[in-house]
């Protein structure tokens, strides 16, 4: 077994906190912090979630992994959000069951919980850099693997804009989608951070993220860079207004991250703890998050009328809710567990010691 990297952890745990935030109104709080969010945020999931891919298994194999821990838990929520909305809130079957179809078009246009797009388009990515790190990862020279990497980027621009929204004439009807299915117009631009995590992972140690000064200098680059820059990225709208200011702005908050992370990991015991904790239930905190944080933000609103305080108690709901489901029903529950890709704590598995 891979020695487990515990600065990724909490670099996944700041990640997952960072979704959180971008996913309510902290805009209205600080508009250049909201910014500075989404200038990397989703770039670094893809780029962390690469870190540790595996090209020693077949195909088949990572395809049966991932589905596993992707896909099926994006299909069970699908049919939670649906079955509760048919059970207790009076929606129709057949509304139901049009909304589930949309569903699974897996565009972010077309999920009532938005942010699920995430989990299909990663699904895909995956697959298409295992594929990459196959055929290209036999190269030994790193520059000419970063240089193909990089014109796979500049490939995925034109993407963007060919397909949200593009048109489709079926049985004598005219349809706009938005995005390819699963967000496969995305494949190149989302899995270049992705192949760059496991690039990264081969070319750098820890050592290189215990430098303070590499924590200064990425740290005034991404707040500065956001400051006098004003070049807006947003996966999902397909917003990515510039091929060299977005990807260097996403590279240096990636990195800004990963040293902190690591120094948190070093010096902090407790902070580093909590930042773990979120890291390992980052999916679970994803899939739930905007539901209750809206639920509460709009509570709070009305009662108080207070849109910071709204905000900043739909944040820690979002956050102290989605982990309060994960202890109460998932954490140790084999089935549930399953179900969301992840295998139940402290639950002896009996093996057949027959011989």
């Amino acid at each position: 077994m891979s020695k487990r990297i515990e600065y990724i952890d909490i670099a996944r745990g700041i990640g997952i906190l960072l979704v959180v935030l971008a996913h309510n109104d902290f805009g209205f709080i600080s508009q250049y912090g909201y910014e500075v969010i989404y200038s990397f945020h989703m770039p670094l999931f893809f780029f962390l979630s690469g870190y540790f891919i595996k090209t020693n298994i077949s195909f088949f194999e990572f395809f049966k992994k991932r589905f596993h821990s992707l896909l099926k838990p994006y299909l069970f929520t699908l049919f939670l959000i649906y079955a509760t909305s048919v059970s207790f809130e009076k929606m129709a079957f057949g509304t139901a069951i049009r909304r589930i179809v949309k569903s699974l078009y897996g565009t972010g246009v077309y999920i009532d919980w938005v942010q699920l797009w995430f989990l299909p388009n990663l699904f895909v990515v995956s697959l298409y850099a295992f594929i990459f790190l196959v055929i290209v990862g036999k190269l030994n020279n790193r520059w000419l693997r970063l240089g193909i990497l990089t014109a796979t980027l500049a490939i995925s621009l034109p993407f963007l804009k060919a397909f949200y929204p593009f048109s489709v004439s079926l049985l004598g009807n005219d349809y706009e989608l938005f995005g390819l299915p699963f967000s496969l117009d995305l494949v190149f631009l989302s899995g270049f951070f992705y192949i760059l995590g496991s690039e990264a992972r081969r070319l750098t140690t820890e050592k290189m993220f215990d430098n303070y000064f590499l924590l200064g200098l990425t740290g005034i680059g991404v707040f500065t860079l956001n400051f006098f820059i004003d070049s807006p990225i947003d996966l999902n709208t397909r917003t990515y207004s510039s091929f060299f200011i977005n990807t260097f702005e996403a590279i240096v908050g990636i990195l800004f991250t990963l040293a902190l992370s690591r120094q948190i990991d070093l010096h902090t015991h407790r902070l580093a703890s909590l930042f773990k904790y979120f890291g390992r239930i980052s999916l679970i905190i994803l899939i739930f998050h905007v539901p209750i944080q809206d639920f509460w933000g709009q509570k709070i609103l009305a009662s108080a009328d207070n849109l910071p305080l709204s905000i900043w108690v739909g944040f820690f709901m979002g956050v102290g809710g989605s982990a309060l489901i994960y202890e109460l029903f998932i954490r140790r529950n084999p089935v549930a567990a399953w179900w969301f890709g992840r295998e139940a704590e402290g639950v002896e598995i009996k093996k057949d010691m027959s011989p």
